[in-house]
Formats: structure tokens, sequence, C-alpha cells
């Protein structure tokens, strides 16, 4: 099967509904300083995490596309670390923290394993 759209990747649309359950989350956190210099490295590096999967897609092959998604893997961690930062600041519940960082954790696992199949392939 020919994949001809980075939207039928399941990867970016577990990265997509990722950003959707972020920004559904921040747009109810309380805004001060603090929250919002979080949010800001929060909504960077969620975002990163899609957009590093549609340029590896479209302008890549091979290990140049593994790398892009070992960028979207490292984003999807800071993501959980400043998620993480909200919580430990009081800005979000351990349970929203945890819901989300499962979210994340399964996504690393995604490309974890999306990144050894192209590394594998190209040998």
């Amino acid at each position: 099967m020919e994949i001809n759209s980075y939207k039928e990747l399941l990867v970016w649309q577990k990265a997509h509904q990722l950003v959707k359950k972020v920004f559904a989350l921040i747009k109810k956190v309380k805004k001060d300083y603090i929250s919002w210099e979080i949010i800001k490295q929060l909504v960077r590096s969620v975002t990163s995490i899609p957009a590093n999967i549609v340029e590896g897609f479209y302008s890549h092959h091979g290990k140049n596309f593994a790398s892009h998604l070992e960028i979207s893997r490292g984003s999807t961690g800071e993501t959980d670390y400043w998620l993480f930062e909200l919580c430990d600041n009081g800005y979000i519940t351990e349970e929203q923290y945890k819901e989300i960082s499962l979210d994340c954790i399964e996504l690393i696992r995604m490309l974890s394993s999306f990144i050894k199949k192209i590394k594998l392939s190209n040998h």
C-alpha cells in the first residue's frame, strides 16, 4: 500500500490528536507570568511533533526522514516535560498530566518503532 499523504500515517494522526488535547488543556489553565512561559514552550514543542513528521514525509527519504522522526520523538519528550512543569507548579492536576503523559509515551514508542523500520529498510 502506497501512502500519498502524511495524514494517512497513524503516527501523524496520534501526534495531531496530542496537539488538540494540549491546546484544549491550556485553554483552561490560569494565565500568569509563569504559566505563560511554560505554555509558550509547550506550544512550540507539541506543534513540532507533527510538523517534523510532515516535513520529513515530503522532503526527505530514508535516513533523513528518520532524523525528522527523531526530532519529533525528542519534541514529544520535551512536551511531556512542559506538561509536568504545569502540573508541578499547580496549573493542571496530576490526573490531567498523567493522561496526556501516557499519550506522549505511546507516541514515543510509535515513533521509535517507525524510526527502526526506516533504518532497517535502508540497509
